[in-house]
């Protein structure tokens, strides 16, 4: 049995003293507007259903590390033996904190103290919906992911696309896009990542460069050596994006590691159909989450918030994405008291 761990950041963004803390910190000229939006911080009350599902379908997971700035769900059992609950300060160096950014979250990951080699590594809001085996998520020695170029990288707020922008254009100070098609083409033409998604590639191979990478709505399957030697090759540029306590364009994230793995060869194809997105942006809406909840159609599923939720909309959609999940997750998991 492979040994691999689930990693998962989470914040209580309803604390009265960390949004005083963040509040604190705050710069308006450093600060982007999604890092002050309600969306990025509402809870829908969903979290005990990850630690469900990942008990339910995945019962094989060797530990989860479970990481916030101090909270801790009043439900949570921090006793439970495959649990680690790490804090900020446990494993980001002291100089960057307090952060309100994901990114050193992400990009410290890999000094969490008893971290497996092989991770996965999971947002709040991305949950595991049906069985799934250790064989999904790494074969061998190898993270599964799909390799697929984009004519660019996804809109996603001007923000966020400068971040994706900066982690394509390392990329491709390191890896050749041609040398490394010829030594792993089989892996870029897989046949399980279906018509559309190869035409795509091959409309896109002429250029002969990294234009783009296709991102799916998952939980990235992670090599701990990868974001060691991203560390040891780039560490200017990622010291820099860690000293930022608030999101800025010149940052990269964790997808820089993915894009490593994948223009290095280090990945097993996996088809995209693994996982869907549901909200946020031009993403399937939120309102179909429910049936796929109920009927499994994904083994991942990404719900996702959108700023374009109203307050009553959002409530809304909130109670009926509980009760889809209290429908086929209905009894307590170990890890809740």
């Amino acid at each position: 049995m492979q040994e691999i761990d689930f990693v998962i950041p989470w914040v209580d963004g309803a604390d009265p003293e960390w949004r005083k803390q963040k509040a604190s910190y705050s710069d308006d000229t450093a600060i982007i507007p999604q890092d002050s939006g309600e969306e990025r911080y509402r809870d829908w009350g969903i979290l005990p259903y990850w630690f469900r599902g990942v008990e339910k379908y995945a019962p094989w997971v060797r530990r989860i590390h479970f990481i916030t700035c101090g909270h801790v769900p009043e439900w949570l059992n921090l006793n439970h033996p495959k649990l680690n609950f790490v804090r900020h300060e446990d494993y980001i160096p002291r100089k960057w904190l307090p952060v309100f950014s994901p990114r050193p979250i992400e990009l410290n990951v890999f000094r969490v103290e008893g971290l497996a080699e092989k991770f996965v590594f999971f947002n709040d809001d991305i949950f595991i919906n049906a069985p799934v085996r250790p064989e999904d998520f790494f074969v061998g020695e190898l993270p599964c992911a799909t390799a697929a170029l984009n004519a660019g990288p996804p809109v996603m707020g001007r923000e966020e696309t400068s971040m994706i922008m900066n982690d394509i254009l390392i990329v491709a100070e390191h890896f050749s896009f041609k040398e490394g098609f010829r030594l792993n083409f089989r892996k870029w033409l897989a046949p399980c990542y279906g018509a559309k998604l190869l035409m795509k590639t091959l409309l896109l191979i002429p250029f002969m460069r990294y234009t783009g990478f296709h991102e799916c709505h998952t939980a990235n399957s992670y090599l701990k050596s990868t974001f060691i030697d991203v560390w040891e090759k780039e560490r200017a540029q990622l010291e820099e994006t860690c000293s930022h306590r608030f999101r800025q364009r010149t940052d990269v994230n964790q997808w820089l590691m993915e894009y490593w793995q994948l223009a290095s060869g280090k990945f097993h194809p996996r088809s995209p159909k693994f996982s869907a997105g549901y909200g946020g942006g031009k993403g399937t809406p939120l309102s179909d989450a429910t049936d796929d909840i109920r009927h499994h159609r994904h083994k991942l599923i990404c719900i996702n918030d959108s700023p374009e939720l109203s307050r009553e909309e959002f409530a809304s959609l909130s109670r009926e994405i509980r009760g889809a999940f209290n429908e086929v997750l209905p009894e307590k998991s170990s890890f809740e008291l």
